[in-house]
């Protein structure tokens, strides 16, 4: 794998989860607890300030009830799969 390979992989991974956390309504700071990171390291993995930990791929695949594999592949893959999790139902309030 070269260097502009591994940037495209990481850019994927990091369009995903926004796309991802949007569609289900889950917040940075939620995904962040299930990874066991402050919000802010979150969020600098997600602008791509920081690199994925590859242990933590597990982890947020499972959160998402997604495979390490369908989480890498992209959201229109995933899309495609109909592995899609659940939307946020509208309306629905944060507390």
């Amino acid at each position: 794998m070269t260097a502009g390979e591994g940037e495209t992989l990481e850019a994927t991974l990091n369009e995903t989860l926004r796309l991802l956390m949007t569609r289900t309504g889950r917040r940075q700071v939620d995904v962040a607890e299930a990874l066991g990171v402050t919000r802010a390291s979150l969020s600098q993995r997600l602008l791509g300030n920081s690199s994925w930990k590859v242990n933590d791929l597990p982890k947020v695949a499972d959160y998402f009830g997604l495979t390490v594999s369908e989480l890498l592949s992209g959201y229109a893959a995933i899309a495609s799969a109909k592995r899609l999790p659940p939307a946020k139902a509208e309306g629905q309030t944060r507390i």
